[in-house]
């Protein structure tokens, strides 16, 4: 019996077409095949180094803006969502139409503004005027400040980042950066020129405003970080950075919150018991990870495929504990270790001693092979795979924990489990992946026994959870298995994006 042969995850993309697969022969694949290599093509004739990998991820462009669309037709949402489920519609079809550029050439990568920019904001700026009351004029200045600052990011990630993201892996990134940002200004604008399109809540109000006044404080660190001059990297003018940006930070607050902005913060954390005892167990584990961390980095030990994987399940215990606890308490968290995370990346890069050489160390030591641009993103995607269902499901109190829990599931939990068990006991390899059939069917088995046992002990109310459990997990699986793109990111959209297809049966 001839033995079937195995085909490398990173060999060239034309021993893919070989495949002899119904997918594969589809014609719809071999459209999308035929486009992704001639994408390919014009990105290394013109110098331009995505990260190493066959595929391009261009499909990925569709993620975010389907959840977001998704979630508005099936539920009633706030205008505020609307608008920014609008805006990520516009957003796609500038991927698709910069796709299409890229198919011909890559001069759209230099070009500052285009007519795929000029038709995308059109066609974001229709739907947020009929099906919200923001007005034509505002939801024209809405779709400006989206399309045109992601087509700019968009080309900055791809030429300027070498070796740091595939084309899809940067189209997730720049949507999410940039709805976030306007998010944040439709909320002042909503909150200060027309609060009768804010649903008043109080509590997320106050956590909104934190949250971006930290996120606004570090980006002005880090933008200042960059322009920072050679001879002024040290310690000292870092320190007097830190202390405008703490300035900034207070001022801010004390205008949008009042004089008691700081003890209110306090007083938010330790005035309920609940709170307190997940401050303190995160706390608990925060130290734990960074004394685990200095050790390694002491000892110059690489760490290996187990060890890195350990970080998924603590990011997942931590996530899991908030989310089934206290989501409000969870989303003020989760903005804040954000800042934390880009501030440490920035760091990094800053070449300030003696920080920037210590979390240097550290990235040595923990960092894979998808680890081969200037960034580093591997904790930035775990971060990202855990968080994002926080930002996507329209959350108000109603009962979607499970949806709030795709990234925990897909990403701390399945494919964590499907790595450690294909690793150990995996024989059968998926056609064109290294990934095994045995490590997917324990990924999928390990996340329905996982929100068995939270029904089981009534942490978790989910109607119908073995059906939407079973259908997330199995496609969220097979993606991993298949995919080429960084599982951190794609793996949670996908399982939201399941969950939210089986809605109907909740």
């Amino acid at each position: 019996m001839l033995r079937k042969k195995r085909i490398s995850y990173n060999k060239p993309c034309e021993e893919l077409e070989c495949i002899p697969t119904t997918l594969t022969t589809s014609k719809a694949f071999k459209t999308l095949f035929a486009l992704d290599k001639q994408v390919t093509r014009n990105i290394r004739s013109s110098h331009i180094e995505t990260r190493p990998v066959d595929s391009n991820g261009l499909w990925c462009c569709a993620l975010i803006p389907a959840i977001l669309i998704s979630y508005s037709v099936a539920y009633k949402v706030s205008p505020l969502y609307k608008l920014v489920a609008f805006l990520g519609f516009g957003l796609l079809c500038y991927s698709i139409l910069f796709s299409l550029f890229l198919y011909m050439s890559t001069l759209i990568l230099y070009s500052k503004l285009n007519a795929g920019c000029i038709v995308s904001m059109l066609l974001s700026t229709v739907p947020i005027y009929v099906y919200t009351d923001f007005g034509l004029a505002m939801a024209l200045v809405f779709s400006v400040l989206a399309v045109y600052p992601y087509s700019m990011l968009l080309k900055l990630a791809l030429v300027q980042c070498p070796r740091t993201f595939t084309v899809g892996e940067a189209m997730i990134m720049c949507q999410s950066v940039v709805l976030f940002i306007v998010t944040g200004v439709a909320i002042y604008y909503t909150e200060f020129v027309t609060p009768e399109l804010l649903a008043k809540d109080n509590e997320m109000t106050f956590i909104a405003i934190y949250v971006y006044t930290v996120l606004s404080t570090v980006g002005l660190i880090v933008t200042a970080l960059y322009f920072l001059q050679d001879e002024d990297k040290n310690l000292k003018v870092l320190g007097i950075i830190f202390a405008f940006g703490a300035v900034f930070a207070l001022t801010v607050l004390h205008l949008c919150l009042g004089k008691t902005c700081l003890p209110d913060f306090v007083y938010y954390i330790i005035g309920s018991q609940v709170r307190l005892h997940l401050f303190t167990m995160w706390s608990v584990l925060v130290v734990l990870t960074v004394l685990v961390l200095m050790y390694h980095t002491e000892a110059g030990d690489k760490a290996t495929t187990s060890a890195r994987k350990a970080y998924h399940i603590l990011g997942a215990l931590v996530f899991l504990t908030g989310i089934l606890n206290d989501v409000p308490f969870m989303v003020l968290a989760s903005g804040i270790s954000a800042g934390i995370i880009i501030l440490l990346e920035a760091l990094r890069l800053s070449r300030i001693e003696p920080i920037s050489a210590a979390l240097q160390a550290a990235f040595d030591i923990y960092c894979d092979e998808k680890d081969c641009g200037v960034l580093a993103m591997t904790p930035i995607y775990l971060y990202f795979g855990l968080a994002c269902p926080l930002a996507l499901v329209p959350w108000r109190g109603s009962k979607m924990e499970l949806e709030l829990m795709s990234g925990v599931l897909a990403t701390g939990i399945g494919d964590t489990a499907a790595s450690w068990f294909g690793h150990r006991y995996g024989v059968n390899y998926w056609p064109g992946s290294s990934r095994t059939m045995e490590g997917t069917a324990f990924n999928v088995g390990l996340q329905m026994v996982a929100v068995y046992f939270l029904h089981l002990f009534e942490w978790l109310d989910a109607p119908h959870w073995v059906v939407r459990t079973g259908v997330a997990a199995a496609v969220s699986a097979l993606v991993e298995a298949q995919t080429q793109q960084v599982d951190n990111v794609v793996l949670p959209l996908v399982s939201l994006l399941a969950l939210q297809a089986t809605s109907f049966l909740a």
